[in-house]
């Protein structure tokens, strides 16, 4: 049974906090606005649109498996996982007991090419 949180969701009801990034949410965002390299060809077509990650928090703060739960273009999503995979150090979700546990977060990436 998956828990639903505000953050993201955690596997298993013994999640008493969710996994984060260090900073919070407005931190995430701005190390993929500072991080993100646009895929020229998805430039050249004019694709824009948000890649939604589900990721894999592992007990031990670093990410695991990764999931694209929205596609937008193979060039975007590639990118967006580069993106995640790069993030070595989550603070990890945890039971009652504070014992760090696995869970899952989801990620919005998006891809904007401005006004």
């Amino acid at each position: 049974m998956a828990l639903a949180l505000a953050a993201g969701a955690t596997l298993g009801a013994l999640a008493q906090s969710p996994a984060s990034y260090p900073g919070g949410e407005e931190a995430l965002q701005a190390y993929i606005q500072e991080n993100l390299v646009y895929p020229q060809a998805a430039k050249d077509n004019g694709i824009e649109g948000v890649v939604t990650l589900e990721c894999t928090i592992l007990p031990d703060g670093s990410v695991g498996p990764i999931k694209v739960k929205r596609m937008v273009d193979p060039d975007l999503e590639q990118e967006a996982i580069r993106l995640v995979k790069a993030i070595t150090a989550w603070t990890p979700a945890t039971d009652a007991a504070g014992k760090a546990v696995l869970s899952v977060v989801q990620i919005p990436v998006t891809f904007s090419l401005g006004d």
